[in-house]
């Protein structure tokens, strides 16, 4: 044995505010924690130009100040309130590709959060209020 102890590791390995405000480049992980988005969007962002960030060996860095802007265009987005179209799918027996044509005709109005379809709760209750049947009790 050598004698070395080892440092207890943070869990996550996520720094709080408070222990970045001393980082000038935050990792694409923290960025992702700090924006309430996830990795993959934050690479999809850095590869379409939308986010800048240093590219050395296999890692990515942002700058701070680049990483809270992107952080505070991202904040609405995940307060998103509605169903989603699998959320949907446990309502009714409807598939998943009728309801995405629904959403694309603008039939069933929904907002695009990263990859997925919010159909606000609203929106599905005029949805469904259009598609009711009146069925007369006289004959």
């Amino acid at each position: 044995m050598t004698g070395k102890t080892k440092s207890p590791r943070k869990k996550g390995n996520l720094l709080s505010a408070s222990e970045q405000s001393g980082k000038e480049y935050l990792s694409l992980k923290e960025v992702a924690a700090l924006s309430g988005v996830r990795y993959g969007a934050v690479k999809r962002d850095i590869d379409h130009g939308v986010l800048a960030a240093y590219h050395i060996g296999r890692k990515y860095f942002v700058e701070k100040s680049a990483a809270e802007v992107y952080s505070q265009s991202h904040q609405g987005e995940s307060k998103a309130e509605g169903y989603t179209i699998r959320q949907i799918m446990e309502k009714l027996p409807l598939s998943y590709a009728f309801l995405v044509e629904q959403i694309k005709t603008k039939k069933l109005p929904a907002v695009k959060v990263g990859r997925q379809y919010i159909i606000p709760y609203e929106a599905f209750e005029a949805f469904m209020q259009e598609n009711k049947t009146n069925q007369s009790s006289s004959r």
